[in-house]
């Protein structure tokens, strides 16, 4: 995936992820609403896009978060 597909779909599920939880339940949502913003993508380009996202300035507790969420879509994925 290139830099401008990468920041494309992170930019789309991180607009998704304003409407969901992250959890397993909620991937097929969050799938669809990425989808809905920029047409077919697979949770291993969502889960590849949004692990290219800079947290370090993030707290820890935040960034456990987002990891937790990275892991669920990249279950998905499976």
């Amino acid at each position: 995936m290139n830099d401008d597909r990468r920041r494309e779909v992170a930019d789309a599920a991180l607009e998704a992820l304003r409407h969901t939880v992250g959890r397993d339940e909620h991937m097929p949502v969050l799938k669809r609403l990425v989808e809905g913003k920029i047409g077919p993508v697979t949770f291993a380009e969502i889960g590849e896009a949004l692990a290219s996202v800079d947290v370090s300035g993030r707290d820890p507790e935040w960034r456990a978060d987002w990891a937790e969420l990275i892991e669920t879509i990249r279950r998905a994925a499976r």
